[in-house]
């Protein structure tokens, strides 16, 4: 262990470089590190002759990494974030904050419905929610908690299917009469409302009718696109036409009866909605216990209507 550390170079050799290569240029990272331009060329002198290799190219009034160089740089970065999240994780140890990224539809649909189920039951807990269609990597970043759309495997984190993916076609029950919808060929005739941009592997009309085997069926079919699914879910209920819902979405709309299924046709797709938390890090209890309620609820109170 001794001969390791003694290989490691000095960290201020290290800083040096990391601020030289991100800012490709020694004086800017003179003046970033309130150095000067002489003391940041000898540190990086120092850092070369430790490891053996050139890690910059001197050019005139310019320089470039070396492949070792960027190898060293690459390692670094990857190092510093690590670092970054430790710190993080270590500030919220003692919280009772717990941050959960989502994206918009689930934020909407189903997580705000869960925080408000469970916030009796532990109501000094803070949760904030990050509702966002790029949704966070607790491994990468300040979060704790993430659901994630896909197949349960993420190398960095843990994951707890919350449920599998069906989706649906649903509109208003006036609609549906008024179209005198008995099958899923009567859709042909209908207003197909679709939401542009869907993470799904059966986004659009046209996927979902292709594994529903109605492939090329419904080209002539009206189309009404809107930006998101609250949108979708809205002119569905105005009697605007017939749209897609995921099991998840709209439960409150189809328990009233203001949304409902006209036909039984559904596709599932194999892929599913996950809890996923960084799998090398250890969680505060806070977490662990949101977890434990989101779990619950998945199961119960919040169970997908299908």
């Amino acid at each position: 262990m001794n001969g390791s550390r003694k290989r490691l170079p000095p960290l201020n050799t290290i800083a040096a470089f990391e601020a030289s290569a991100r800012l490709m240029s020694f004086t800017g990272a003179a003046e970033e590190l309130s150095l000067s331009q002489g003391a940041v060329s000898r540190q990086i002198q120092r850092l070369e002759e430790r490891i053996g290799t050139t890690l910059f190219e001197r050019r005139h009034k310019k320089i470039e990494l070396t492949r070792a160089g960027d190898i060293f740089y690459r390692a670094i970065c990857e190092s510093l974030v690590s670092i970054r999240h430790a710190v993080q994780a270590i500030e919220r140890l003692n919280s009772n904050q717990v941050t959960l990224s989502a994206s918009l539809a689930m934020s909407s649909f189903w997580v705000m419905p869960a925080i408000l189920a469970f916030r009796q039951r532990a109501p000094q807990i803070n949760i904030s929610i990050l509702a966002n269609d790029h949704v966070l990597d607790p491994a990468r970043e300040a979060v704790d908690l993430a659901i994630l759309y896909g197949d349960g495997v993420w190398p960095n984190l843990n994951a707890h299917k919350l449920f599998d993916e069906i989706i649906f076609p649903v509109c208003s029950p006036a609609y549906a009469a008024e179209q005198r919808i008995e099958s899923i060929e009567d859709l042909a005739r209908c207003t197909l409302i679709e939401v542009v941009t869907v993470d799904s592997v059966c986004g659009s009309w046209e996927e979902w009718l292709n594994r529903a085997g109605l492939a090329g069926t419904f080209s002539q079919a009206p189309t009404l696109r809107v930006s998101n699914h609250d949108l979708a879910y809205r002119a569905a209920e105005a009697g605007q036409g017939i749209t897609l819902a995921w099991n998840y979405g709209p439960q409150e709309l189809l328990r009233s009866q203001r949304l409902i299924r006209p036909v039984e046709a559904h596709v599932t797709t194999g892929m599913a909605e996950y809890l996923v938390s960084a799998r090398y890090t250890d969680e505060r209890p806070t977490v662990d216990r949101v977890r434990e309620l989101l779990v619950e609820f998945s199961k119960g109170e919040g169970a997908p209507v299908f």
